[in-house]
């Protein structure tokens, strides 16, 4: 099978990690989310797709370069799958109850990627030896097409009202192109300072403060005085942003404000801000209505999702998930050595007895 076949059947569907809708009882499961199970066969054959789908794209050395990099990854691994397969069940319950169809497209484009993998004999090959089966990718690309319906369900439910859009425009359709200058209250190393460092900063805040208000340029003054690395070398420049960009008490205070002026200290997690807006841009509302339509939409799903995921009554079984093997550990190369040592050294004896 070409190797672009692969990977377009990969991508339909890994993007997707999704567990098979299935009533069983809560001693063969790893989690039971609303009364339906996730058994342990069903991980098992998500646990060897996920290992399969790794070594095809990386090699079978994968797992070496993982173990170096983090001793723990295959227990995360198996607890990042079964809180993937646990929302999915969610997601797939959801689907049941409010009678939410596949996206037939989808269904057709992946049910010909598989037909088509599943007739190159090296492909099958590899599949099969990793222990999937064909009904299995089956099942896999049915509830991925199951998954997307959803998504379109989803999108369709929370795109915003014209009315609702308005609303959001006149909420959200001021801008300032502001700058700052930040005194920290924290150390080099990202700890806090003492108390008597945070009232000398205080200080430092209100002098740089009043030498801005009386004219001092400010750009220079967050050149020589601001500890943010991102803005101060810009003098104190943050560029345009909306609500909700920023910490709420830096946003309050920059919103409370008119064009060219400064506020006093303002105190926040990262120190005190002196802000000075540049300009208030107020949009157009025919120029923004479609990004701002995107933006809601985006906002009202997560909502929407966040409220399904919520609902849900999830019941995990972490001791299940430890007792399933991912990767088969290897025998210690210096372990065999030692092993054929040892038998050399035996077999001498043996010579000895037969000569006497």
């Amino acid at each position: 099978m070409e190797e672009r076949i692969l990977k377009k059947l990969l991508s339909l569907l890994v993007a997707v990690v999704i567990g098979f809708a299935s009533v069983a009882c809560s001693e063969d499961a790893v989690a039971v989310v609303d009364g339906k199970a996730i058994t342990a066969k069903e991980y098992e054959q998500h646990l060897k797709f996920n290992k399969w789908v790794m070594e095809l794209q990386y090699g079978e050395q994968v797992w070496d370069g993982m173990s170096q990099q983090d001793p723990n990854f295959e227990e995360n691994i198996k607890n990042r799958l079964l809180e993937s397969l646990i929302q999915s069940k969610i997601v797939l319950n959801y689907t049941e109850k409010n009678n939410i169809k596949p996206d037939t497209k989808q269904s057709k484009e992946i049910n010909e990627q598989i037909k088509k993998m599943m007739e190159d004999k090296k492909s099958k090959e590899s599949f099969e030896k990793a222990g999937l089966t064909e009904d299995f990718l089956k099942k896999y690309g049915e509830q991925a097409a199951l998954m997307s319906g959803f998504s379109k369900f989803v999108e369709k439910k929370s795109t915003p009202t014209e009315q609702e859009l308005k609303d959001y425009y006149a909420k959200n359709s001021k801008k300032l192109d502001a700058s700052h200058i930040l005194i920290s209250l924290k150390d080099e190393t990202g700890k806090p300072l003492s108390e008597e460092k945070q009232k000398e900063a205080k200080k430092k805040a209100e002098d740089v403060y009043k030498r801005a208000k009386d004219g001092e340029d400010f750009a220079k003054l967050a050149k020589e005085f601001s500890q943010d690395p991102g803005s101060g070398q810009k003098g104190g420049s943050l560029g345009e942003f909306g609500k909700g960009q920023m910490v709420k008490e830096f946003e309050d205070a920059a919103f409370a404000l008119k064009e060219g002026e400064i506020s006093a200290p303002v105190k926040s997690e990262f120190g005190y801000h002196i802000i000075k807006v540049n300009k208030i841009i107020k949009s157009d509302y025919n120029k923004v209505k479609d990004s701002l339509k995107a933006e809601l939409t985006q906002k009202k799903s997560q909502e929407l999702v966040k409220k399904i995921q919520e609902s849900a009554q999830v019941k995990k079984f972490d001791d299940k998930v430890k007792s399933i093997k991912f990767i088969e550990k290897k025998a210690d190369s210096k372990d065999k050595k030692d092993t054929n040592k040892g038998k050399e050294k035996e077999q001498p004896k043996e010579e000895k007895k037969e000569q006497k």
